[in-house]
């Protein structure tokens, strides 16, 4: 596998921090979920590099990215829609493929159908598609998040503490490892602390949008879907798939939300299926 490189890309407001497969092959852009980082998918995504230039971006508020994190600014997720197309405006002017986890396919979501004649395809590994009737506030996910111990003596203890606990049960620990290296930063008394603040995790989990299947009315791409349970598509996926019929729907019944830590072989499978799928940029869209 090949290593990637750490780069910065100067986008209004800040900096981006994100790793970096150069190449000559087409663009593959990878949105990490809540509370996690770029660096947390090295494993996943370098097995592609070659097949595909990669950029893999720390969104607001995580990993190394300098943006900020004003409350109140994530309600809706349009943020890192925006943040997303700004991204690609600097780094993708022939289109990119996108593909995300959790709240970074459905960022990846968001972008493609404000802007679709820049998306080549999607792959959306375990959208977060939210009914209409879903009102932002306080709930489970964004209680844990708030109450996330973030400081730690040193890397090695924040590994003891996570390591086949909670959302971390069933991830490898070179997963593990990855997570901590690109979400960690020093403490001045000499420790470490996550990069991304749990107020903010938390945020996100009150704020994400509602109604988002809807969106699929304006993708012009091919599109595949990975999620995990039971293989029972969830509503908002049918509807989805109603709205955007070529949509490629695909279940690994045994993964969780995090399928791409679990299954990361699959998710490699389908965005290489895709690649050849792609969507010309220029060509004339459907109708």
């Amino acid at each position: 596998m090949s290593d990637p490189v750490r780069k910065t890309i100067a986008v209004p407001g800040g900096a981006v921090s994100c790793l970096a497969w150069e190449g000559d092959a087409p663009l593959l852009h990878f949105a990490h979920a809540n509370g996690f980082n770029a660096q947390t998918y090295r494993g996943l995504l370098s097995p592609l590099a070659g097949g595909f230039r990669i950029v893999a971006s720390d969104a607001r508020g995580h990993g190394f990215t300098t943006l900020p994190t004003t409350p109140g600014s994530a309600h809706g997720w349009a943020i890192y829609r925006d943040d997303l197309l700004a991204i690609l405006g600097r780094i993708a002017p022939q289109g990119a493929f996108l593909a995300g986890h959790s709240m970074g396919a459905t960022a990846s979501l968001m972008a493609a159908a404000l802007k679709p004649e820049t998306v080549k395809a999607l792959i959306l590994v375990e959208p977060v598609l939210m009914a209409k009737s879903w009102n932002a506030g306080e709930n489970e996910l964004s209680g844990r998040a708030a109450k996330r111990r973030d400081t730690f003596a040193s890397a090695e203890e924040a590994f003891a503490v996570y390591r086949g606990r909670g959302a971390f049960k069933t991830w490898p620990d070179e997963t593990l490892r990855d997570y901590l290296s690109g979400g960690l930063k020093p403490t001045p008394n000499g420790g470490v602390c996550l990069c991304c603040d749990p107020a903010w995790e938390a945020e996100n989990f009150r704020s994400g949008p509602a109604g988002v299947s809807d969106l699929a009315d304006a993708i012009r791409c091919p599109v595949t879907v990975i999620h995990g349970g039971s293989g029972a598509p969830h509503p908002e996926l049918e509807n989805f798939r109603a709205r955007c019929p070529s949509t490629r729907i695909v279940c690994e019944p045994r993964a969780t939300h995090f399928l791409p830590m679990e299954f990361p072989a699959l998710v490699r499978e389908e965005i290489l299926k895709l690649r050849n799928a792609g969507r010309d940029i220029g060509a004339t869209p459907p109708a």
